[in-house]
């Protein structure tokens, strides 16, 4: 079955509020339309939590925003769906983390959590240079996180997924849950959506639009005995396996006896925040990385022996739905440089928007030292208890294209966890919180403001 098949005649569209149906936009309604339904009785959900501030999503982003709020004094829940912490780090093999100084200056712009991950895995051998930035064995990174989120007293939720709010007004009081135990709440005063995608926020009203032509998303493979030419392998004998026309990069794992992270393809024209399409571009992801072990073994030479050493647990997710905040960060205010009085993260990194075509890589550089995310691109006065953190963030396109990578991300869980928690403790709401309080407190606790 061809892939274009499977997925209907999906289109890409966009929303301006949470209120609009998803799977209409996405081509899946006539489907839906045509099912019966069934009544779902009411029941009593037990409350398995109670705390000060629950953040949903354990990717690095919502590790960091856990961990910081518990610093401020918060007791937190950590939500992930996956059997570890690190999301698209860790999950989906991605292991690459960019510079962490400036442009010109070569002074340090990144630091907190970020630097102290690195410090940790480095003398293990778990860390290691990659051009300015660095390389990480990802497997070793799923056992810091777990480190880092014991030692703060997190209460963590593994193999749980976030199911809807419990909505008192504009307010969220709780989230539904469900694991091996059943449906269950977490009850909290403040909520970090570090999902990915925002879930809570769209089940909370918050208005977000999906782009026509998302970045396509990537399955990645760590992979030994690959020949040094098997990008330009791939391109030569592509149509005999059947891929199209793409491009990919990937990176060595550190520590590892020639162990390559593939991330050389790319599953085009998905909208990974739909089910359907996100059940179909896993599939595919494997079956391209199948074709490309096809042609090593057929092409490689004899001195060839590929050995497909893992695959990723989730597809790596560059793009899926943006959220309104109280500011949108532009593409003039990465290329400019702007700074923002409510600064709470520095970035380099270049705008970098993927062709949903082609795959090729659009690049546009900063003009200075270094960038800046604001804090308002993170909160909304539509959402009191709310804070948006990681990839849904409110930018434009071309802004995205730059902020999205993981350093930067990463700083955006940090702030988020000091907002909830600076919010909790005085029954206020996150756009209402200083942003002075937010910046004094990441100094205080080892992140780079400026």
């Amino acid at each position: 079955m061809k892939r274009r098949t499977f997925l209907g005649a999906a289109a890409l569209a966009v929303t301006t509020g949470a209120l609009a149906d998803e799977e209409k936009r996405t081509g899946q309604a006539a489907a839906a339309s045509a099912s019966e339904t069934i009544e779902e009785k009411p029941r009593n959900v037990p409350v398995v939590q109670e705390c000060d501030v629950c953040v949903l999503g354990g990717s690095c982003t919502g590790v960091f925003a856990a961990v910081r709020a518990a610093q401020m004094g918060a007791k937190v829940a950590l939500v992930e769906k996956q059997n570890a912490f690190g999301g698209v780090a860790t999950a989906a093999l991605v292991n690459i983390w960019h510079k962490l100084i400036s442009n010109k200056t070569r002074e340090r712009i990144i630091g907190g959590l970020t630097q102290r991950i690195i410090e940790n895995l480095e003398p293990i051998g778990a860390a290691g240079k990659h051009g300015q930035g660095h390389v990480l064995n990802t497997e070793e990174l799923k056992i810091e996180l777990d480190k880092l989120v014991l030692e703060h007293e997190i209460t963590p939720y593994l193999h749980t997924f976030y199911a809807s709010p419990q909505m008192e007004g504009d307010r969220a009081t709780a989230v539904f849950i469900e694991n091996k135990n059943g449906r269950q709440a977490i009850r909290a005063k403040v909520f970090v959506d570090a999902t990915g995608d925002g879930d809570l926020a769209k089940s909370a009203g918050l208005p977000f639009e999906i782009r026509d032509g998302l970045q396509p998303p990537t399955t990645c493979a760590k992979i030994s005995g690959l020949p040094g030419t098997m990008l330009k392998l791939i391109d030569q004998h592509r149509e005999e396996f059947g891929l199209t026309p793409d491009h990919g990069w990937g990176a060595t794992v550190p520590g590892s006896s020639g162990v390559e992270m593939c991330a050389y393809r790319h599953v085009f024209d998905t909208i990974a925040s739909d089910a359907n399409q996100l059940t179909a571009a896993e599939i595919d992801g494997r079956r391209q990385i199948r074709a490309y072990m096809d042609i090593a073994r057929k092409y490689g030479g004899d001195d060839t022996t590929p050995c497909l050493i893992d695959l990723a647990s989730t597809i790596g997710i560059r793009e899926t739905r943006s959220f309104v905040a109280n500011y949108r960060l532009t593409e003039e205010d990465v290329l400019r440089c702007k700074r923002f009085p409510d600064a709470i993260a520095n970035g380099t990194y270049h705008i970098d928007v993927h062709d949903p075509k082609t795959g090729r890589f659009k690049f546009k550089e900063p003009g200075g030292d270094f960038y800046q995310i604001p804090l308002s691109a993170m909160v909304s006065d539509r959402a009191p208890n709310i804070v948006l953190a990681g990839r849904m963030i409110s930018t434009d396109r071309s802004a995205f294209g730059g902020i999205r990578v993981m350093v930067n991300l990463n700083q955006t869980g940090e702030a988020a966890g000091v907002a909830a928690a600076l919010a909790a403790s005085r029954a206020e709401s996150v756009s209402g919180v200083a942003a002075d309080r937010v910046r004094e407190h990441l100094a205080k606790l080892g992140a780079v403001i400026v």
